[in-house]
């Protein structure tokens, strides 16, 4: 019996998140209630404090549930033992893996950008999200010098601001893809964009 309301449990949870992911994309964050996600789930609204102290926590573990995967993915790939200019391409893949097919990951990031005004209460998540943008610029960052020390990168390029401009690349095509989802072959755009990428910072043969 204890199992299976434990299992119960979750698979409320689930629906929770699931209908979430719904109304906060149908109706932003601003102008959805905990009565709107707990209809659409087919729950009481006591079952969502069940789950989540409010709209904000409900929020957070949101996104907690569609990018910590993904964030688990990049920063497990930093540890592995590729040279540079390869190690850069193996992280544009994984992040244009779940950019370009992963529904949860496209419909938070959607939500995120597109969906949401950034009051007061979201200041602490996206604090959050923003320390794990710094983490991974200084990690991409890293990468870059190590490119130049290998004689592989151009002397003259700033690690800062080339990190920054591929990072700008990886929101730029989960954005885009969120924009145009018909017409755009997320696969292939990238392929062009860490090729132009790289081209800005390979030293020439």
């Amino acid at each position: 019996m204890a199992r299976k309301t434990k299992e119960e449990a979750e698979k409320t949870r689930q629906a929770l998140l699931a209908s979430a992911f719904k109304v906060f994309n149908e109706k932003g964050y601003a102008k959805t209630t905990l009565q709107d996600i707990a209809e659409d789930a087919g729950v009481t609204r006591g079952a969502v404090y069940w789950h989540f102290k409010n709209k904000t926590d409900l929020f957070e573990k949101l996104f907690d549930y569609a990018f910590m995967p993904v964030r688990d993915l990049l920063f497990s790939k930093f540890e592995e033992d590729l040279e540079p200019k390869d190690m850069l391409i193996s992280l544009m893949q994984v992040w244009i893996l779940h950019a370009g097919t992963e529904e949860n990951f496209r419909a938070a990031f959607g939500i995120m950008f597109n969906k949401t005004e950034w009051s007061e209460e979201l200041m602490p998540f996206k604090m959050k999200f923003r320390e794990y943008e710094y983490k991974f610029l200084k990690r991409t960052e890293t990468i870059i010098e190590q490119g130049q020390k290998d004689g592989v990168f151009r002397e003259e390029l700033k690690p800062s601001v080339a990190a920054a401009q591929y990072f700008s690349i990886l929101l730029g095509l989960a954005q885009y893809s969120q924009f145009f989802p018909e017409e755009v072959n997320i696969h292939e755009e990238s392929e062009s964009l860490i090729e132009m990428f790289m081209h800005s910072c390979l030293k020439d043969k």
